[in-house]
């Protein structure tokens, strides 16, 4: 799931090709071991081995096991949130501009189904870890597209909103939360489906902000 080209490891030193090639080798050895055995049964020490590198090297770049989840998404993540935004046609409702940045997320998280029931599992209480703060990182920055989203819609008149633009990025945000959970909690997520059911709920929020119904 790295997205690093060879490319772009070629311009590196020789001191930065080594740490990339540890950590892609320690992020693939997790992913490997987290799918087939699963997360609660992998332990750090069987990652270091499968990687060909102490445990304390995995230690370099994760402080746990949970954090290994991180590593495997990050690098994912700074792309995905990235062509979210990109993808947005402003001449849509607000709740449609959001039912696309997040069914580009659902994309994603349905080629990893599995592990990102994980993934989502672990989010519910986390606040510490060297690839945990860089995931934070990627939530702020959809919050703030997300802000600017709908101060645009404000700006435009095609929505009345009494409270900041933040707290209603923030409802959109929560309702995506609860939605993509409720999704993955099935047994084979159909991508289509839950895309659908994702943009109605957002419609909801969208109607009670002044959209007109469709």
């Amino acid at each position: 799931m790295t997205v690093t080209t060879p490319a772009k490891q070629a311009k590196l030193g020789l001191r930065e090709r080594n740490k990339l090639d540890k950590i892609t080798r320690i992020r693939n050895a997790a992913l490997e071991l987290f799918e087939s055995k699963g997360f609660d049964a992998t332990t750090t020490r069987e990652i270091a081995e499968l990687a060909d590198v102490g445990i304390g090297t995995v230690f370099m770049y994760a402080d746990d096991k949970r954090d290994l989840l991180f590593l495997i998404f990050n690098d994912v993540l700074d792309k995905v949130v990235e062509e979210a935004f990109a993808r947005v046609d402003g001449r849509k409702a607000l709740s449609s501009q959001v039912a696309a940045v997040f069914g580009h997320f659902y994309e994603t998280f349905h080629q990893r189904a599995k592990l990102a029931r994980i993934l989502l599992r672990e989010l519910v209480f986390f606040s510490e870890g060297k690839q945990a703060e860089r995931f934070m990182t990627n939530r702020n920055r959809i919050l703030t597209g997300l802000e600017r989203l709908v101060t645009q819609a404000v700006d435009k008149g095609r929505i009345r909103a009494s409270e900041a633009p933040s707290e209603v990025a923030k409802a959109f945000f929560f309702l995506y939360s609860g939605e993509i959970r409720l999704w993955l909690s099935a047994p084979a997520p159909d991508l289509e489906h839950g895309i659908e059911r994702l943009q109605r709920t957002f419609s909801l929020l969208g109607r009670g902000l002044g959209e007109p119904a469709r």
